[in-house]
């Protein structure tokens, strides 16, 4: 349910930029021949499992919930502009999960964006990882 939770948060926040679950989304990247077609950016979701922080008698008191995003696109201003997208929906917003209350999503880790030369042409991405932490209500 977390999962699912996170990833509608990008989607919900902006359908038009593509978000796939541990894998590039259909339909995003070059839409034709590379460097000279559009780059359609995208969003790869990496969601963690719930970690409990609760007393020994009730441990998932408290779960915490943390997903990374990985932003790419064709150019260094491309991965900035998607990475602000999952900012705005992930940072201070909560998480629905139900039976479960959320505190505002937290930025964890927060790296630059990188050029990539691994593939060819090169993209350019970078990495958001944000927690939530949630409470049984």
């Amino acid at each position: 349910a977390a999962v699912a939770a996170i990833e509608a948060l990008v989607s919900l926040q902006n359908s038009s930029v593509p978000v796939g679950r541990g894998v590039q989304p259909a339909g995003s990247g070059w839409q034709g021949e590379p460097e000279t077609a559009l780059f359609r950016p995208y969003v790869v979701v990496f969601p963690f499992p719930g970690s409990p922080d609760g007393p020994v008698a009730e441990p998932a008191t408290y779960l915490d919930y943390r997903a990374q995003a990985t932003c790419v696109s064709a150019s260094s201003e491309g991965a900035e502009a998607v990475t602000d997208l999952v900012k705005t929906a992930w940072v201070n917003a909560p998480l629905i999960v139900s039976g479960r209350s959320s505190y505002p999503g937290l930025v964890v880790v927060e790296r630059p964006i990188t050029r990539d030369d691994s593939i060819s042409p090169a993209v350019h991405y970078s990495i958001l990882q944000v927690s939530w932490r949630t409470q049984a209500t």
